[in-house]
């Protein structure tokens, strides 16, 4: 399994944040790497088991289900459906109030690759790093939508 943190602080305050992150089929109007996405769970937006779409662009999609829920606090979102090199991925969110108007978010996706051995080469050659630059973008993405 592969895993990091990165971490970003955005001069808003948790409730803000949480309300951004909390708005799953929105996540196109600030991360940067989602050229479309909305909720595909017929009746619920929010919550465990809600699920949403994100297309990548190009033919890259991801289907995802919240799996974690703590509002204000913590998201994890799953991807049950990809066509990346990706077995399992859960991405994780967690947020820390540092005073009223700033809030640290730190952000730590757990993932596996497919195709075995082939896999775990192809994460310590590019992937990972690919990966962590795609999450600093989110990051970034939802630093300067809250703070716009």
């Amino acid at each position: 399994m592969g895993t990091f943190e990165t971490k970003t602080t955005v001069n808003a305050s948790k409730t803000a944040v949480w309300n951004a992150l909390a708005d799953i089929g929105n996540i196109a109007n600030w991360n940067p790497g989602v050229v479309k996405s909305y909720v595909t769970s017929d009746q619920q937006a929010e919550g465990v088991g809600a699920t949403r779409y994100c297309d990548l662009g190009g033919k890259n999609f991801l289907d995802e289900e919240v799996v974690k829920w703590e509002p204000e606090q913590a998201l994890t979102m799953r991807v049950t459906n990809t066509n990346m090199p990706f077995k399992t991925i859960d991405i994780r969110f967690t947020l820390k109030a540092l005073n009223q108007t700033q809030t640290e978010v730190l952000l730590s996706p757990i993932y596996e690759m497919k195709y075995g051995p082939v896999g775990k080469l192809m994460d310590s050659l590019f992937v990972k790093n690919t990966y962590r630059n795609g999450m600093d973008s989110l990051l970034s993405g939802l630093k300067n939508h809250l703070e716009a």
